[in-house]
């Protein structure tokens, strides 16, 4: 999971390195610094694990990035560039939250297990208890009644 964000965050700062490398005239500071915090807001919330706010960052990225183009205050191949670098934190996004999921459901299974394993140890005390209980009950009661029958026996047979 670490390593998804890590991978995610690496790639989000090669992103806005590539955003301030290249200066073009179709490349303007605004559109640039808008694009950059974008990117803090993606490796921010990737690093937090909070995946629903990293990709809605990535989208509010490829909306700007797609109307900067559009607007022709990026060329085609910064664009490309971008969108490239863009599609691989996606990737990695994607990657992240499958892991999240997958430990989630694992957790889910353990916490599950447990539950099932103490339950189970409850029955069997529960058992044990009542098989000991019982089995004393039944034994004094008919030794009692053997007991009790002898010197009932008895006690008429003497009178």
């Amino acid at each position: 999971m670490m390593r998804g964000w890590l991978s995610g965050a690496v790639v989000a700062v090669t992103v806005a390195l590539t955003l301030g490398s290249c200066a073009s005239p179709a490349y303007d500071a605004a559109t640039r610094d808008g694009l950059r915090q974008h990117v803090l807001t993606v490796a921010e919330a990737s690093a937090a694990g909070d995946w629903p706010t990293a990709v809605a960052g990535l989208d509010a990225m490829a909306d700007e990035l797609s109307t900067a183009r559009d607007e022709g205050r990026i060329g085609e191949e910064r664009f490309d560039t971008i969108r490239l670098a863009m599609e691989v934190v996606r990737q990695d996004l994607d990657d992240a939250i499958a892991a999240a999921a997958d430990e989630a459901e694992r957790q889910r299974l353990l916490d599950e297990q447990a539950r099932l394993q103490e339950q189970i140890a409850q029955l069997q005390e529960q058992q044990d208890d009542g098989n000991d209980g019982g089995n004393d009950g039944r034994d004094g009661n008919d030794d009692d009644k053997k007991g009790d029958d002898k010197k009932g026996e008895g006690g008429k047979k003497d009178d």
